[in-house]
C-alpha cells in the first residue's frame, strides 16, 4: 500500500506530467533484416554480426577470392602470385603503393581474413601480411595461379627461396 502511495505521488509531480512520447527518439535500423541464413532457426548473434561486417567491407567483390569451398581457379590459393595495391593513408589524395609476391599463407577468419605475401627485394626476403577487408587495401589481383603446390602453408619457401622458380623451370623442361 505504501509503495502505491509513493508511486502515485511521484507520477503526479510536474516533472513527469510534462514528459510525453514525442521526446522519445527511436533509432532506425541500418539493415532491413539480419543476414541470417534461411536454414538457421536460431542464428548465432556473433555469426550474423560477422556476416554483416563482411558484406559491408566487400566493396569490390574480394570476398569471392577467400571463399573456402570455391573452385581453386576462382579463389586465392597458396602459391599464387598476387599483386596488392594499398593506400598510403586514409587522407584524400594520398598515394598508393603496390606489392607483388607469392602467397605463402591464407588465414580465413571472417572479417579478420588475412594473407601473407613473400618476395625477394634486393636479394633479401620480404614478407608482408595484408588484411583482406582493410579499407587501406585498394585492389587484390591474382597475376599467376600457382601450379605444383600441395600444401596450405608454404613456409618452407623461407628456407628455399628458389623453390618457386625451380618448379616452373622443371615443368617447362619436362614438356
Amino acid at each position: 500500500m505504501f509503495c502505491k502511495q509513493l508511486l502515485s505521488r511521484a507520477l503526479t509531480r510536474p516533472i513527469f506530467r510534462s514528459f510525453s512520447q514525442a521526446h522519445i527518439i527511436v533509432p532506425q535500423p541500418q539493415f532491413d533484416k539480419p543476414l541470417a541464413l534461411p536454414v538457421e532457426k536460431r542464428p548465432n548473434v556473433m555469426k550474423v554480426i560477422e556476416r554483416e561486417a563482411v558484406s559491408r567491407a566487400n566493396v569490390d567483390g574480394r570476398s569471392d577470392l577467400f571463399i573456402r569451398r570455391a573452385a581453386p581457379r576462382d579463389r586465392l590459393c597458396a602459391g599464387d602470385v598476387v599483386t596488392v595495391e594499398t593506400k598510403n593513408s586514409m587522407a584524400e589524395g594520398a598515394g598508393t603503393s603496390s606489392f607483388t609476391g607469392v602467397c605463402i599463407a591464407i588465414y580465413r577468419r571472417g572479417i579478420d581474413t588475412s594473407f601473407i605475401l613473400r618476395n625477394l627485394v634486393q636479394k633479401v626476403g620480404v614478407e608482408m601480411r595484408f588484411l583482406a577487408y582493410s579499407p587501406l587495401v585498394k585492389r587484390i589481383e591474382i597475376v599467376h595461379k600457382g601450379v605444383g603446390f600441395r600444401r596450405a602453408k608454404l613456409f618452407y619457401l623461407r628456407e628455399n627461396p628458389g623453390k618457386t622458380f625451380q618448379l616452373k623451370l622443371l615443368r617447362k623442361a619436362g614438356k
